[in-house]
């Protein structure tokens, strides 16, 4: 297995001769199949374009006719407001809003033309990351941040609504349902890649508390914004034997900052 990134690769960020030859220096090597996690989750407009939208097509155009495996890192945020709780089918209209996820939508869009045409290409389509150390964008780096700040007896966090709930998923069950994407046959369009669980951003705060020794009370600032989103991985455990647990302590214990 090969990691590139594309920051320490200009060739690649430019995508030019150079950094074709580079991606298919891989396929003639013998790698079955190229993963995209490549993205951004925040920039300006013309900086989204480029990475969750120009790049993805360019990997696209390269891998034609390839005859390798194109794995593909989507997002849960494609989906939008699914206006309930109820777990999320890869099949349910997308409706995102906003920059990250209407350009992760249109990266996908290019993967599942592509996929038309005849790339053996899927999209894994990632909730809310777990893992020791995550982006300052995520909602769990401010939850960390907020409680770490709290003298030792505790204190006050203040949430945006309390009663968001999210689906989470542990890094090593991310990266095992991407493997098996990578590998299995006659692999499907999309696949969640999501524990199936929605957990409450107040009981998060309370498990990372918790975990800190303190106590905490939360104060609603009264602003709701997507209530809930909640994926169903049936597709995850049946084709990849991937089985996620989760839960506000299981996302106190992986947590970093």
């Amino acid at each position: 297995m090969s990691v590139i990134d594309i920051p320490d690769h200009p060739e690649l960020a430019e995508r030019n001769d150079a950094a074709r030859a580079l991606v298919l220096g891989f396929v003639e090597a013998g790698a079955t199949a190229v993963v995209n996690t490549c993205g951004r989750l925040r920039g300006t407009d013309a900086q989204m374009t480029d990475a969750n939208i120009d790049f993805p097509t360019w990997l696209v155009d390269v891998l034609a006719g390839s005859g390798v495996r194109f794995v593909h890192l989507g997002s849960a945020a494609e989906y939008g407001d699914p206006g309930s709780a109820a777990p999320i089918p890869e099949t349910h209209t997308v409706a995102p809003s906003g920059i990250y996820g209407e350009s992760k939508w249109a990266g996908t869009a290019e993967v599942l033309e592509a996929r038309a045409a005849g790339l053996d290409a899927v999209v894994a389509r990632g909730f809310n990351l777990v893992s020791h150390k995550v982006a300052p964008v995520s909602p769990l780096f401010q939850f960390v941040t907020d409680v770490t700040k709290l003298p030792p007896e505790g204190g006050n966090v203040e949430l945006w609504w309390p009663a968001t709930f999210r689906d989470h998923i542990l890094l090593d069950d991310l990266a095992a349902g991407v493997a098996g994407l990578a590998v299995i046959q006659n692999v499907p369009d999309i696949v969640n890649i999501c524990s199936g669980i929605g957990v409450r951003f107040d009981a998060i705060v309370r498990a990372i508390a918790r975990e800190q020794g303190k106590e905490v009370t939360i104060t609603s600032l009264d602003k709701p914004g997507i209530p809930a989103v909640v994926g169903d991985n049936s597709r995850l455990v049946d084709l990849c034997g991937v089985h996620p647990e989760m839960s506000a302590k299981i996302i106190a214990t992986n947590v970093g900052v």
